[in-house]
């Protein structure tokens, strides 16, 4: 292949995997959605054959963006093309260009986002990207766990002074799920555990699940040892007052959360 062939190819090649980079962008994303510019965001404005109109901006807490040759526009609650529409009205309207073509992209998405905390794999601030997305589906980016066992999620909304709580194994049904609001924090609680320790095969702590009595803790911490009795099993709990309580129990009593059953060992 001759010299200059290839390297064209090569440079639309590059061309190519650019393109693909930044079609796969959160920015880029997100205008594919109709996301709705907020205080906050930074807009790259370009103007087609007009390198200096070309600038970057952050829209102002009262929602306005200021471009030379223009002064001040409205860009909050608009689309990204919205906003270009604009943008090329006002150009034609003080006829700096006859037939301008105008291209706006989000670089930064600041204006819609809920913050994640507790037990996730990735915490921190989740932006809206995309309008009606639920609880559930951002706890799924955040990387919560989902099961029977999971625990809740108590989601704080400063703004409008309200809080509530909802369970995870519910959201993932489907049945108590609704879109997140702007600003809101989802905390996610692990579920109550309770801790087994003694003549079991494997100590330590467990899920507590609805009705889980002493002889299915036992099962789950691995059943007994050869050497372990299960009517010498001694349950400590502590109470609403930070007392501890200690007793002996039967496989019929309910564990509740924070529970320490110990599983002592036959006498013969």
């Amino acid at each position: 292949m001759r010299p200059d062939v290839a390297g064209a190819l090569r440079a639309l090649l590059a061309l190519l995997c650019v393109g693909l980079l930044c079609a796969w962008s959160p920015a880029a994303a997100a205008q594919g959605q109709d996301y709705r510019i907020g205080p906050g965001d930074v807009l790259k404005i370009t103007v087609y054959r007009a390198p200096d109109m070309e600038s970057t901006v952050r829209v102002s807490e009262q929602g306005d963006i200021s471009m030379p040759a223009i002064g001040a526009l409205k860009a909050a609650d608009l689309t990204a093309s919205q906003v270009a529409d604009r943008i090329a009205d006002e150009l034609k309207t003080r006829d700096i260009f006859l037939q301008p073509s105008v291209n706006v992209l989000v670089v930064e998405m600041h204006s819609k986002t809920v913050s994640v905390l507790g037990a996730v794999q990735k915490p921190g601030e989740i932006v809206l990207d995309r309008p009606g997305l639920t609880v559930a589906e951002i706890l799924a980016r955040a990387g919560a766990t989902f099961t029977s066992n999971a625990g809740r999620v108590s989601i704080v909304d400063s703004a409008a002074g309200t809080r509530e709580q909802l369970s995870l194994a519910d959201l993932a049904s489907g049945a108590h799920d609704r879109p997140v609001r702007p600003g809101e924090v989802l905390f996610v609680q692990p579920p109550p555990t309770f801790f087994i320790r003694g003549e079991v095969n494997h100590a330590g702590e467990y899920p507590v699940t609805p009705g889980l009595t002493v002889g299915k803790a036992i099962a789950l911490g691995g059943g007994l040892t050869d050497r372990g009795s299960a009517s010498r099993v001694r349950l400590e709990r502590r109470g609403a007052d930070g007392a501890v309580t200690r007793q002996p129990v039967r496989g019929k009593v309910v564990v509740q959360p924070g529970d320490l059953l110990i599983v002592g060992a036959r006498l013969f």
